[in-house]
């Protein structure tokens, strides 16, 4: 009985073996979407791109430095010495970067050294957003500026400088954000003429001023001046006022007439006793 079984066994397993021997063998084959294969694609060395090709990959910087780059137009490989090299999974951006420090000296001095925080895009160097962290050192690099508002007080020196100065680093506003015109038409790029923006107590009497600007504080001299038949009339309100509020002297353009005696000048020392009103001397009809 024995015997029987092993026989048995052993008939089994010759089946089995003689199964998988007899198993036809399956050839591999091309998978039939892959490209031919072309050497001739690599027999040549690739050439550096050029910056019109970086720019072809990389519009958005390329025409960054191209509008607001300032200094920074230059050969970008002048920065970037390593590139397409960024690893998500090695998280090497920083490392891969270049650094400001890499050219650029401690420009606002080591009080502020996060270039980043106001240039934030280095592709566009000349444009730097308006950021309160930087209002407290203005003065480190505006220093002119800062010794004005000092020197001279004014409802400006009381304001923070991105009160004024509020969209974009160099960013100029218009007087017309906070004040109003002297008189209706003014055009509020004339008032440089007369205002230092940092100073603006300190009245420039230039020779280019708008005279109308004058009758906003002086209406009633500014009627009778521009109106009055006498010689005054034709006489600009600077060429007396060559400063703002100074009251000159008679003396200083007309001297002692030749016909005012000495006699009529002890009586009547001022000029204004018979002339009455420099702004609209009375004269003959």
């Amino acid at each position: 009985m024995f015997r029987f079984r092993v026989a048995i066994v052993t008939l089994i397993i010759f089946c089995c073996v003689g199964v998988v021997f007899a198993a036809p063998t399956q050839q591999s084959t091309p998978t039939p979407n892959l490209p031919q294969q072309n050497a001739e694609l690599y027999a040549t060395d690739p050439q550096p791109l050029t910056l019109e090709q970086c720019g072809q990959c990389h519009p958005q910087h390329f025409q960054g430095i191209k509008q607001m780059g300032g200094r920074h137009q230059f050969d970008c490989r002048e920065c970037h010495t390593i590139f397409h090299a960024f690893n998500p999974r090695r998280d090497n951006y920083t490392a891969i970067m270049p650094q400001c420090s890499q050219c650029h000296v401690p420009v606002h001095g080591n009080k502020f050294t996060r270039c980043l925080a106001c240039h934030q895009n280095p592709h566009m160097a000349t444009k730097a957003p308006a950021v309160q962290i930087m209002v407290n050192i203005c003065g480190e690099c505006h220093s002119e500026q800062k010794r004005q508002l000092v020197a001279a007080p004014s409802a400006h020196t009381e304001v923070s400088c991105d009160s004024c100065h509020h969209t974009e680093h160099g960013s100029i506003p218009s007087c017309a954000e906070c004040h109003e015109p002297h008189f209706e038409t003014q055009e509020f790029s004339t008032c440089t003429a007369c205002h230092d923006v940092h100073q603006p107590l300190i009245i420039a009497m230039g020779g280019d001023i708008e005279l109308q600007t004058c009758s906003g504080c002086h209406g009633d001299i500014y009627t009778k001046w521009s109106t009055t038949a006498s010689k005054h009339g034709q006489v600009r309100c600077n060429d007396c006022h060559d400063r703002h509020k100074q009251i000159p002297q008679c003396q200083d353009c007309h001297g002692i007439p030749d016909n005012h005696s000495a006699k009529m000048m002890a009586r009547f020392p001022r000029c204004l006793d018979c002339h009455l009103d420099v702004h609209d001397l009375p004269v003959k009809r």
